[in-house]
């Protein structure tokens, strides 16, 4: 790639090229495997520009995850295969072809094919700048950064896992935001910068205009929003990203009601009532009691935190068309995806 990060495929395009020429007159199908490393939607251009979507050849994308130094080894035991287009007996094709390999492919659509390389890249870097960055603090504070981050990653439940690693709503409550700008500040008090941790409150944000200005778009009157606190099965509305949302669309005009089961006036007290309160004082006119109520006055239906299964069958019974912000791909219908937030 160049140094603005433009992406060169002159030798890609020549592999084609040459298997274009090598088509005339070939009557026997042809599978294209591609393991380089692609934007999405560059195997349809390819196959489209080039290849012209020559009837007998069909593309893959099988991106390659080895590593300098113990490539032939990751080749062996890979930890992760992955086959994706979309001709489906071509994609099995190329995966059987690692059939005597100890891996279970992941067999996915043409594009994710492509992104996942990047998606995978990017985390490692992640990783990689998020381990200094508290390496670099520690050390500030004369703790020891291996400690750390073994304790860390003792936690497999949480922290070396699969938790968190769906994309959704933006995150809210009492312990991240608050922990994040302690963090930064001290960092700040101590001469430190740490570019990654003090991205990830401004993120955050982005993320949760970016949801706002969907439910914006919505052309209808009525908007129930369902989810009120930061996550589902709690009753703690501070720094809800659904508070700051319901904040927003009052202040645009719309015309706005929530429900949430674990929500009733009466029943939260201290900070968390004073700041529902401070957010949004006439929060007692939106709540309903119900989510029947709730469904007979909407238009249209933002999830905010995943419905319980009793919840989720009300909406799906109602008919209704769906924002859901969750990402939880619970409701099929959904006309608005989380991965829609662009």
């Amino acid at each position: 790639s160049a140094r603005n990060g433009d992406l060169g495929f002159d030798q890609l395009r020549r592999t084609i090229c040459q298997i274009r020429d090598a088509l005339a007159g070939r009557t026997k199908e042809l599978i294209v495997a591609i393991r380089s490393t692609v934007f999405p939607g560059t195997c349809e251009e390819l196959t489209e520009t080039i290849l012209g979507n020559h009837p007998g050849v069909r593309v893959v994308c099988n991106p390659e995850f080895l590593r300098e130094g113990c490539a032939v080894l990751d080749f062996m035991q890979p930890s992760l295969l992955v086959v994706g287009g979309a001709d489906d007996e071509a994609v099995h094709s190329v995966a059987r072809l690692y059939s005597a390999l100890k891996v279970e492919p992941v067999l996915v659509s043409l594009r994710t094919a492509e992104l996942i390389k990047y998606a995978s890249n990017a985390f490692h870097a992640v990783k990689i700048c998020f381990a200094n960055e508290i390496g670099t603090l520690a050390a500030s504070l004369g703790v020891s950064a291996e400690e750390v981050m073994e304790t860390l990653c003792a936690d497999r439940k949480l922290n070396t896992s699969a938790a968190y690693l769906k994309p959704g709503f933006a995150f809210g409550g009492s312990c991240l935001p608050k922990d994040l700008r302690a963090l930064n500040y001290r960092a700040s008090r101590l001469d430190l910068q740490l570019p990654l941790l003090e991205s990830l409150l401004h993120s955050n944000r982005q993320h949760l205009t970016r949801a706002i200005d969907c439910v914006l778009d919505l052309p209808v009157e009525r908007i129930g929003i369902i989810g009120l606190t930061f996550k589902e099965n709690t009753d703690d509305l501070r720094e809800s990203p659904a508070v700051a949302m319901l904040e927003h669309l009052i202040g645009k005009g719309r015309n706005v009601r929530v429900y949430d089961a674990h929500i009733r006036l009466d029943t939260i007290y201290g900070s968390n009532r004073n700041f529902i309160m401070d957010a949004v004082p006439h929060i007692g006119r939106l709540l309903t009691r119900t989510p029947d109520d709730l469904l007979g006055w909407a238009e249209y239906l933002v999830i905010t935190q995943r419905p319980s299964p009793e919840l989720q069958i009300c909406i799906t019974e109602s008919g209704l068309p769906i924002l859901d912000l969750t990402g939880s791909q619970a409701f099929a219908r959904s006309a608005i995806a989380v991965g829609s937030l662009a």
